[in-house]
Formats: C-alpha cells, structure tokens, sequence
C-alpha cells in the first residue's frame, strides 16, 4: 500500500453527496469483483462520527467528499485503466496515482454489521435451526431492531436485488498489519495508510 489515489465527489444541487457517494462505491464494487482484485483497499478522509455542536446540534456521521483508493502504483494503474468511472466523470475529480507521505498514521476500514432486520433474523432463525415461527418471534421481537451510529453507504446486493446499508468503521490502528481486500476495497485484518 504504497500508492493512493483521491476520488473527490462535486457538490451537485440535484444529487445529495451520500448518494453520489453510494453510487461511486457501487461501481468501484462492481470494478473490483469485475476484475478479481484483492490488492486495493478504500478509506475515506473525511470519516467522521455524529457530532453535537455547543448550540445542541448533531451533525451527522459522515464518510465525507472524497473516497481514497490505496495500493501499488501498478494495481492502482491497472484499476483505472478499467474506465470503471463511466457515468460518473460530470460528479467527481479522480487525482493523481501519488505515493503515500512518509508520516502517515495507520487506519483500519471495516464493514460494520448490525441485526437491524428482525423479520429477516427470524427467518433466518427459522430456516437454519428450524424453530417455529412464534418461537422465533419469541427470541426475536421487533424492538430488537439496531441501528449503528456509523456513517454509511446505500447500496444494492447484485447476487439478490435487496437494497442495504454498509455500515464503515475507520479507527486509528497501532501496528501495521497486511491482509487481503475484498471486492468493496475493505479488510477485517489490513491496515492503510492514513493523513
């Protein structure tokens, strides 16, 4: 993880920034599984939590403008020679392929899972351990529905058709750590480069 890379998303009077940000994850995806690549990792700059301001107002979490792509200078070469960014070139600014600052710090960006669909946990329930359908009310009821207080991106499964939510956790890390990314640039074990 030598080389990044900056995508930066324009502000657009029609389109509000999470969905033109959902949209250019999609296709970085889609760009990702296409090509089999395990060796480009994502984070955002501009990651931030919900924050309550001193007059009482949260801003909400965000992932922020720019979406950075880490790798070699060749994968990251051979990523955007793709022309993956069809459609989008009217809403963003991809920079330059530059190699990392030497101070940077180390993040860690991670898909963050929650159960916030009871209904589909049951049927969950139901199908692999066989439970009836009022045990599994039972174990699960409605209110056990979660939501995390993490930025995110709206997505839809392409295997399924089913629109979701991708929770992102970006936290400091201490020791650097290697590791395979999967098709939506994120790694339960890697670590990047951060400034």
């Amino acid at each position: 993880m030598d080389h990044y890379l900056d995508i930066r998303i324009h502000p657009d009077p029609e389109f509000a920034l999470p969905l033109l940000l959902g949209a250019l994850y999609a296709k970085l995806h889609r760009a990702l599984a296409a090509q089999q690549c395990r060796d480009i990792g994502t984070s955002f700059p501009g990651y931030a939590l919900a924050v309550k301001s001193d007059k009482g107002k949260i801003a909400p979490p965000t992932l922020g403008d720019t979406l950075r792509l880490h790798g070699s200078a060749a994968a990251l070469d051979s990523l955007m020679a793709a022309n993956w960014l069809a459609g989008m070139r009217d809403h963003v600014t991809p920079g330059h392929i530059l190699p990392v600052p030497a101070a940077a710090n180390l993040v860690r960006v991670q898909r963050k899972q929650a159960k916030s669909n009871p209904a589909r946990e049951r049927e969950r329930l139901m199908r692999r351990k066989g439970v009836s359908e009022a045990e599994a009310l039972r174990l699960i009821p409605d209110d056990k529905a979660k939501w995390l207080d993490l930025p995110y991106l709206t997505l839809t499964s392409h295997s399924t058709g089913q629109r979701f939510l991708l929770f992102i956790v970006q936290q400091t890390a201490t020791q650097a750590a290697s590791g395979e990314f999967n098709a939506y640039g994120l790694s339960q074990t890697a670590t990047l480069p951060a400034w």
